[in-house]
């Protein structure tokens, strides 16, 4: 599937938004110091194309419908991940446990091979499923809008899996952390204790 551009319609009034002048360009630096702030889960998302495995650790994924079910990723446009998922069609999101931050730090990285590195198995889709995820949605594409640098992939689900014992890994203020208490000390600045 060839993606669609994303065309921006700006509503009446917006282009003037201060006293009749534009706004000036934006500080790419600025802008993810603010999305920094958002925490988010990490997923690393898989796809196999042509007899060999791909997959990239990923923050920007989101539910979008539960029906039909559906999920979103972003992938950069020049990722070998999304170049395997455009030839099968299909890819799996990975979503890490707090014990997996050296499996998001591999897959994060251009290094070759990543997949030999750890352990995982085929699912239905034929993407790669990593052994201890917290969960896995294995997904066949059904929609891909371009946009600036990056593609949003959106992927119809067709199974998953889930672990509910297991914290997540975390990614927030451009730092992982394996789980709620890493990330979140409390107002004294001491990590909050699961039994309070």
């Amino acid at each position: 599937m060839a993606p669609r551009t994303l065309t921006s319609i700006q509503p009446t009034g917006v282009g003037n938004l201060v006293g009749g002048v534009s706004p000036a360009p934006m500080d790419a630096g600025a802008l993810r110091a603010a999305c920094a702030q958002f925490a988010t889960g990490v997923v690393v998302v898989t796809a196999s194309a042509d007899g060999q495995d791909f997959g990239g650790t990923v923050n920007s994924f989101t539910s979008l419908s539960l029906e039909p079910p559906q999920v979103i990723v972003c992938l950069a446009r020049t990722s070998n991940t999304w170049s395997a998922i455009e030839r099968s069609q299909t890819f799996a999101v990975n979503v890490l446990a707090a014990d997996q931050l050296g499996t998001a730090q591999l897959f994060a990285s251009k290094e070759v091979g990543k997949l030999s590195q750890v352990d995982s198995e085929p699912g239905v889709v034929g993407a790669p499923l990593l052994t201890g995820a917290l969960s896995h949605l294995e997904c066949t594409v059904a929609d891909v809008i371009a946009s600036g640098t990056h593609l949003l992939v959106i992927g119809r689900v067709v199974r998953v899996a889930h672990d509910a014992a297991k914290d997540p890994a975390l990614f927030f203020r451009s730092q992982m952390f394996d789980g709620f208490s890493a990330a979140a000390p409390s107002a004294d600045g001491l990590p909050i204790r699961r039994d309070q």
